[in-house]
């Protein structure tokens, strides 16, 4: 993208990929060295230098000399105004603060405390370091707050143990205990699993409303106003029919999910909103279910005929020669096809990821986060590297390079004027944070 000076001073934009045009109102604002990106198609673009002023207040555009792109643009509060044919749209970008060294020191003390007093430190462990990313992580010029804390954790989770992890645990083994018959041991079983289908999504349901009733920026909190009992059947629902279409409705029932969780949250009185379609996604996921199904057929075909040539031939005799090869060609194609499948997960992931945040938005505003496949597969595969060779010491850098990865990248472009939304705080009890802490669903912000 290049940039041309006018005369009435102000500076044009035309992007070369889509050829939208835009003009910066307030060229006085614009420095050497800035970067950007399309705000239509997020083509990144040189900046040129600001030219110098003549006598008579017109640009002298002989000045214009390109700029690299690895400076990062900071206006004003991190927003840029870019005129456009629909008025003024405002690009509100997020930037991390925190770093590996400070989290470490503090992830350090957090544990040394844990093991003093016997995990009971745990819960103000976790207010601590949450309190630390949250602090460091800015957005339109202002940094979130955390007002959690760990009482609040400890309550929770002793709650979820005596609604939740008591009767799991005695439903799971009370069956050898009384000697009871196999039949009874499989129902006991069955219920169990039962019980943390159900509670999971209540777990999901109760830590978003309590995290974001914790959360805060620029003094007013947000919210999380779903129902449980609607999540649980979306959630039981979705389990059942992506399991009858053997997996091929997972597109749809994940977009649901999305759809359900953001479309009752809340910034003081402003609802997001989630225009995703999970059609959207059948594709691509199509593609990829394919690919593993076919890679795990092929493999099996193989495995079988490879098993039959291989077993010696007495065995025929026995009639056991196609069953141990019709064993081993399912053993194959099952980890083929795992294997596969992970492995074009990360760009379905990938598109999955940049679809959910493009749909959601607050207001007139939208959010984007234009990540690809190779950046994400790097950083998945340092981190890996990083946990491994520092057997786990690294979790700090690990922690700050995700986030790095997502508040780079993040931004918010629309017309609404933040301050004209109003703190409409409605508190949540912690019940569902500690539910979702024992069952580890993966919702861990801290």
């Amino acid at each position: 993208m290049t940039a041309t000076a006018a005369v009435d001073r102000s500076v044009r934009l035309s992007c070369e990929r889509c050829a939208t045009v835009h003009r910066v109102r307030d060229i006085q604002a614009l420095k050497p060295g800035m970067s950007a990106s399309c705000i239509t198609c997020a083509a990144p673009f040189l900046v040129v230098a600001m030219p110098a002023l003549l006598p008579d207040g017109t640009p002298h555009t002989e000045a214009n000399d390109p700029v690299g792109l690895d400076q990062p643009l900071h206006l004003a509060e991190q927003q840029t105004a870019i005129q456009t044919d629909g008025g003024c749209a405002h690009t509100y970008t997020a930037t991390f603060y925190g770093t590996g060294g400070s989290l470490f020191g503090i992830h350090l003390v957090n544990t040394l405390l844990t093991l003093v007093t016997l995990g009971f430190y745990y819960y103000w462990a976790k207010v601590k370091v949450r309190c630390y990313l949250f602090n460091q992580t800015e957005f339109a010029g202002d940094r979130f707050s955390y007002h959690g804390n760990a009482r609040e954790l400890m309550n929770g989770a002793l709650k979820a143990t005596l609604v939740f992890a008591l009767p799991y645990y005695g439903l799971s083994h009370i069956g050898p205990f009384i000697e009871s018959s196999v039949a009874v041991n499989i129902a006991l079983q069955i219920a169990a699993s039962l019980l943390l289908l159900f509670f999971i999504p209540v777990a999901i349901v109760g830590a978003r409303r309590y995290r974001m009733t914790r959360t805060a920026w620029r003094g007013i909190r947000f919210s999380f106003q779903g129902k449980a009992w609607d999540f649980i059947k979306l959630w039981l629902s979705g389990y059942a029919l992506t399991g009858l279409s053997l997996g091929l409705y997972y597109p749809y029932f994940s977009t649901k999910k999305q759809a359900f969780l953001t479309a009752h949250s809340y910034f003081g009185n402003e609802p997001f909103r989630f225009s995703g379609n999970g059609a959207q996604l059948f594709r691509p996921f199509l593609t990829m279910y394919l690919m593993a199904t076919g890679s795990s057929a092929l493999a099996a075909a193989g495995a079988y005929v490879a098993a039959q040539s291989l077993i010696p031939g007495s065995w025929e005799s026995a009639g056991v020669t196609s069953v141990i090869a019709v064993v081993i060609a399912v053993m194959v194609s099952l980890v083929v096809g795992v294997v596969v499948f992970r492995f074009l997960w990360f760009p379905y992931s990938v598109r999955e990821q940049r679809y959910f945040l493009e749909q959601t938005s607050i207001g007139a505003a939208r959010f984007s986060l234009p990540i690809t496949t190779w950046p994400y597969v790097k950083l998945k595969l340092v981190n890996l590297l990083l946990a491994i060779g520092t057997l786990g010491l690294a979790w700090p850098w690990i922690t700050i390079r995700n986030l790095r990865f997502i508040t780079d990248r993040l931004t918010l472009t629309g017309v609404d004027n933040f301050d004209e939304v109003v703190q409409a705080y409605d508190a949540a009890p912690p019940i569902g944070e500690g539910l979702d802490g024992f069952l580890d669903t993966g919702f861990d912000l801290g």
